[in-house]
């Protein structure tokens, strides 16, 4: 059989007007097909090890610095690659050894999805400051006044929150492919069509991962406004929050074993629901998740299940 590609529902059933009162004659009984993608995650893709110079050393970042000399202003922050081929963004940590306080660190660089976003950031008072936002890259730290009060370092942190794109390039799991496998299969990606609605999320872990919380959101690509996609990226877009925990054995649905909020709810009832108006885009699935402890072990698959296009023309 071929391949049959499709844009917009499909229908089933015989229906489609809503022009009387009897049924079966003139009350619709059109639905629409359900479309469902999974993504396979495993502990390798949550776990860094706190390193608080892996982005900036305090060698080269001394008292009165305003503008952070980097290792490398193309450095993947977390380190990591994620299942298929894509890198992986984390939060970064500032790492003050007076007090900054009253300063405030402009970071600017890439989200896991490669555009461009900026954070900023309060410093602290001889101790440690993290982002809220998960970078892929830091092109440059700009510090407000007159600078750093003592020596600065930027790096990366254990039980910091790590986003994984839910793309591939290839199906490294369960198929071992590689980038140069030949004919690649590309079955483990979530993306959704504009306009579409999510039936349901689920997370699947069949291994439990070893820690005392592994706190999980879902989140997308969002177009401001003129479709700018600078600060696009809304971690917790279709559920999840900074206290999800998805560790154990289970499927894990919305709204209660995978927390979901109304506004969150309603972005699934259409997936374009807080894009610019005309601007409305496909998204990409996106997993952000910390850990309270170094993982060794956890796997699970994100399902996601949606009508596609039904908001738009059905």
């Amino acid at each position: 059989m071929a391949r049959t590609n499709f844009s917009g529902p499909i229908n089933v059933g015989r229906i489609q007007t809503n022009t009387g009162s009897t049924i079966s004659d003139n009350v619709r009984n059109v639905a629409f097909v359900e479309c469902h993608a999974s993504f396979p995650v495993n502990h390798s893709n949550f776990t860094v090890t706190t390193d608080a110079d892996r982005l900036a050393v305090t060698g080269s970042n001394g008292a009165s610095t305003t503008s952070v000399t980097l290792v490398d202003s193309t450095l993947n922050v977390p380190g990591i690659t994620s299942d298929g081929g894509f890198e992986a963004a984390s939060v970064i940590t500032l790492t003050s050894a007076g007090d900054d306080s009253a300063r405030t660190a402009t970071i600017t660089g890439t989200d896991v999805l490669d555009n461009a976003q900026t954070e900023d950031v309060t410093m602290a008072n001889a101790g440690v400051a993290t982002s809220t936002k998960t970078f892929k890259t830091v092109t440059s730290i700009a510090i407000d006044g007159s600078g750093t009060a003592g020596t600065l370092s930027v790096g990366i942190i254990e039980t910091g929150l790590i986003s994984v794109v839910c793309r591939s390039l290839f199906n490294e799991y369960p198929l071992g492919q590689s980038s140069t496998t030949t004919d690649k299969n590309l079955a483990n990606n979530i993306v959704i069509p504009k306009f579409s609605r999510i039936n349901d999320i689920r997370f699947v872990v069949n291994e439990a991962f070893d820690t005392t919380g592994f706190d999980m959101q879902i989140g997308a690509n969002v177009a401001q406004a003129s479709g700018s996609m600078t600060n696009s990226l809304d971690l917790d877009y279709f559920a999840g929050d900074a206290d999800n925990d998805v560790r154990t054995v289970a499927s894990h649905h919305i709204p209660t074993g995978m927390d979901q909020s109304l506004a969150q709810m309603k972005n699934c009832l259409n997936v374009s629901d807080d894009d610019a108006s005309g601007y409305e885009m496909d998204k990409v699935v996106v997993i952000s998740a910390k850990t309270d402890d170094a993982l060794t072990a956890g796997e699970g698959v994100l399902n996601v299940y949606w009508t596609q296009q039904v908001n738009n023309t059905n």
